[in-house]
C-alpha cells in the first residue's frame, strides 16, 4: 500500500490566521490591515508551503477589498 505523506493545515498560527482574516469585513481598512500584518507577518515563517499559499490568498483578497487603494502598500506581503 502507497502511504502518501500528506501534511495536514491545522498549524495554531496558521488557524490563528485563518480566524482573524474570516472575521475581518469588507471594505479592509487601516485597522483592518494593521490587525492582519501584526499576526501575518511574525508567523510567515513558521508556516507550511500550503498555508504560506493560503495565506497569500488572503493577501490578494486584502488588496481586492481595501477601502482606498493607498492601503495595499501597507499590507504585509506586498511589494
Amino acid at each position: 500500500m502507497l502511504v502518501k505523506n500528506i501534511v495536514p493545515i491545522h498549524s495554531p498560527e496558521f488557524v490563528g490566521l485563518s480566524t482573524l482574516f474570516h472575521n475581518l469585513e469588507r471594505p479592509y481598512r487601516l485597522g483592518d490591515i494593521l490587525k492582519f500584518n501584526r499576526t501575518y507577518q511574525p508567523i510567515y515563517g513558521l508556516l507550511g508551503k500550503e498555508e504560506k499559499r493560503r495565506a497569500e490568498e488572503f493577501v490578494d483578497n486584502l488588496v481586492a477589498g481595501v477601502e482606498s487603494r493607498d492601503l495595499v502598500s501597507k499590507i504585509f506581503g506586498v511589494v
